[in-house]
């Protein structure tokens, strides 16, 4: 049973190579038990896995501009 247990830092580290779909078995269950008791990486699951989510749909956005009158004043922002 000991194999089992991770620390956080590698539940991270598996967390990430997760979102790639890279996981073994062994991984995927001690990836499984650690969340099951340690509320602080099953939170840093839901963010990570929630960035992703939004992450995708960004490039809908990629289209997006400023308005001529927004990038002038920025312009004279940054050259002030």
């Amino acid at each position: 049973m000991r194999f089992l247990m991770i620390s956080c830092k590698k539940a991270g580290f598996l967390l990430s190579k997760k979102e790639e779909n890279k996981l073994t078995w062994l991984e995927k269950m001690q990836l499984k038990g650690h969340i099951t008791i340690c509320s602080f990486c099953r939170r840093f699951e839901e963010q990570t896995g929630w960035i992703i989510l939004n992450a995708k749909h960004a490039h809908t956005h990629s289209e997006a501009t400023l308005p001529e009158e927004v990038k002038t004043r920025l312009q004279n922002l940054l050259t002030d």
